[in-house]
């Protein structure tokens, strides 16, 4: 795991966002009101640039449309 620390924090990463985007979801939250709260989580937690942000919001919905698995 120490040869793809990249990948294992992106992972991480992703779980984090995953945890909050189920939790607004299942609170009746409007999917594109959760891509903005899950910009402002990354914005606020990692300080990511635009390009960065919109991978991860990708990376989001693909999850959420079970074209990813997030595997623990």
């Amino acid at each position: 795991m120490v040869d793809c620390v990249h990948t294992w924090r992106k992972k991480l990463r992703l779980q984090e966002l995953m945890i909050v985007a189920k939790r607004e979801l299942d609170a009746g939250e409007e999917i594109d009101i959760v891509y903005e709260i899950l910009q402002d989580e990354m914005e606020s937690r990692w300080r990511f640039v635009g390009s960065t942000k919109r991978q991860y919001i990708e990376d989001i919905k693909k999850i959420l449309s079970n074209q990813y698995v997030l595997t623990v």
